[in-house]
């Protein structure tokens, strides 16, 4: 197909998104160049730095009004029964050998329009951040910040963490100099150093199992962080295996070179009350999410489940952070009217996707991504642009470019995961008829080798989606 008319397509179905579920879609359109605005499409994009700052666009979030009337109708209705059956197909490929499971649901009827197998649990690797994001999002404003202060009193400066993991050493270098005048101005310049990380429990997760820390997977959860504890600056590099105390220790570094004389050590105590206070604040909670479920994030994924833990007044450790995911999830699929058999199925078990025991039905995945295409939750919107675009941007930039999926570059906006035998893609798209829809896709029970091309089975039956012919 030609550049200019696959680039037609883009833009037609751009408007059309922009169409079925106003203002949500309008930042792809601008994306994409189908109409005017700040954005533009990018061709590559850099590696992710260790938290969200380096990662999230530096653009203002466009809020829900109905910027673009809703379209009536774009193109011919799309038949339930023939998607259902183009996409259930794609079970007789080689590599999924029957084992494929889909579900896609109407965004504003909330309609079942192809289901295969989509009440069967399967493992859903990291499309699970996308129910951890839609948990915390119901729980915590999106504008919420994490702060990370120090107390100074009778020559102790007090490390408090506050659930920021994504501290930089420069923000950490203006909490130490802000304490450090503190201290000054209290009459002391030689101080000693405790660490109160009582805000989370946290730490690693039985669960993960083999794809924990020592893999480079992961950092355990804690109440602080320096750079999320990667420790060489990589995603899947080596990760700290104590990601408070190792904070701890470079703010004691950093007071030294604010001109304090520190004692050697670092003890653990809880925060004086009313001492005097320095803090720095994080980005948005919003940010957070963005940056999760850009570029899979398995650290701050976790810490998100945390939160959700938290702000429930559950336990804050791994388990409690999971289960408080999946008491959310629960509400939130009651409210949607999802199916009690379906939900029974349903076990989370952290908050990134990388244990093995999680279980997700399709069907409840497509649920709650219908119910975040509606417009009817404006706190959940937001994960509509979060997403990556096939394609285009973050886990799906390099997908979709096999010469039967190419067409559907742009269109799908999905939630990649992938885990030991099993490739799942969970998102939103537009049918041609313009109605939009949440989905789910499972490929599941192949071999490890064959992971590319269970990947490109995967794309090829979201593709159908969006087929014009």
């Amino acid at each position: 197909m030609g550049a200019s008319t696959l680039e037609r397509i883009w833009r037609t179905t751009a408007i059309i998104m922009c169409a079925a579920v106003p203002a949500s879609f309008y930042l792809l359109g601008d994306l994409t160049d189908a109409f005017p605005g700040f954005l533009t499409v990018r061709t590559e994009e850099s590696d992710p730095a260790a938290g969200p700052r380096a990662i999230a666009e530096d653009w203002e979030r466009v809020s829900a009004p109905d910027l673009i009337p809703a379209s009536s109708s774009v193109g011919a209705d799309v038949d339930p029964d023939d998607l259902e059956r183009r996409m259930a197909a794609k079970a007789d490929l080689p590599v999924v050998s029957g084992g494929l499971a889909v579900s896609v649901v109407d965004a504003e009827t909330g309609e079942t329009l192809a289901d295969h197998d989509g009440d069967t649990a399967l493992v859903p690797a990291s499309t699970l951040k996308l129910l951890t994001a839609a948990a915390v999002l119901r729980r915590i404003d999106a504008d919420e910040v994490l702060t990370t202060r120090a107390a100074v009193q009778d020559g102790v400066v007090t490390l408090i963490g506050g659930g920021d993991m994504t501290l930089t050493e420069d923000e950490l270098g203006v909490l130490a100099t802000r304490a450090a005048e503190l201290a000054e101005d209290q009459g002391t310049r030689e101080v000693s150093v405790a660490l109160d990380d009582s805000y989370l429990v946290g730490g690693a997760n039985e669960a993960w199992g083999d794809n924990g820390r020592s893999g480079g997977w992961v950092t355990p959860t804690a109440s602080i962080a320096l750079d999320e504890g990667w420790l060489d600056g990589e995603q899947y590099g080596p990760k700290s295996a104590t990601p408070a105390h190792d904070a701890a220790e470079r703010f004691a570094a950093l007071l030294a070179e604010a001109g304090l004389t520190v004692e050697d050590g670092i003890s653990e105590d809880t925060a004086p009350r009313g001492a005097p206070t320095a803090e720095i604040t994080s980005e948005p909670l919003e940010e957070l999410v963005r940056h999760t479920l850009l570029i899979s994030d398995n650290t701050t994924a976790e810490l998100l489940a945390h939160l959700v833990a938290r702000e429930r007044g559950e336990d804050t450790t791994p388990a409690g952070a999971a289960a408080a995911v999946e008491a959310e999830i629960r509400d939130l699929a009651e409210e949607l009217g999802v199916s009690a058999q379906t939900v029974a199925s349903l076990e989370i078990h952290d908050g990134s996707g990388l244990s093995r025991q999680n279980r997700v039905p399709p069907a409840l995945l497509s649920a709650v991504l219908a119910e975040v295409a509606s417009g009817d939750v404006p706190v959940l919107e937001q994960i509509l642009f979060d997403v990556p675009v096939a394609g285009l941007s973050g886990t799906l930039a390099d997908r979709f470019d096999d010469e039967d999926t190419q067409d559907a570059s742009g269109l799908v906006r999905g939630k990649t995961g992938y885990l030991g035998g099993v490739a799942t893609l969970a998102g939103v798209a537009v049918l041609p008829d313009g109605r939009t829809v949440g989905y789910s896709i499972a490929v599941h029970g192949f071999d490890g080798s064959d992971a590319p091309a269970a990947r490109a089975a995967v794309d090829a039956v979201a593709a159908e989606m969006v087929q014009v012919d």
